[in-house]
This record gives C-alpha cells, structure tokens and sequence, in this order.
C-alpha cells in the first residue's frame, strides 16, 4: 500500500465527518469538510507514529497538508 493509500485509507476510517466518505488524491480535506482541526492534530499525531517523521508547526500548511497527495509528498521528503 503506498502512502497515500495509507494515508486515505486511515483519514476515512478515523477521522472523516461523515460516513461514505471517497477520499481522493487531490480532495480539499479542511474546504470539503472532511477533517476538522481536532481530526487534522489526530493525523499529526499518526504521522509522527506511522511514519516516524516529526512535524513542525510551521509545516502545518494546505501546501503539505491540504490533501492526501500533499501529505504523502510532505512524509516523503521528511523521510529522504
């Protein structure tokens, strides 16, 4: 499973307001409604677990965190 499947697959299990949720690679996860800010502290949270990758505050942007795709770019060059 690449990141991004892991990624998707744990924001619609855990953190998706909303039952059915079809998580794709470039989905506005905040503007969509798909996570809220307490869900998005959870993924920090999954992130520094599952990846072993620490994330600073300042990384906290739409352009690293705004969807899926942006998330798995963001742990690759984390993990480089």
């Amino acid at each position: 499973m690449s990141k991004a499947e892991q990624i998707a697959d744990f924001i619609a299990k855990n953190l998706a307001a909303g039952e059915d949720v079809k998580i794709e690679p470039d989905t506005d996860l905040v503007g969509e409604g798909v996570v809220d800010s307490t869900a998005f502290m959870e993924l920090v949270l999954w992130f520094e677990e599952e990846f072993g990758v620490s994330v600073d505050v300042e990384d906290m942007t739409p352009d690293n965190f705004g969807t899926v795709r942006n998330m798995a770019e963001y742990v690759e060059r984390r993990q480089a």
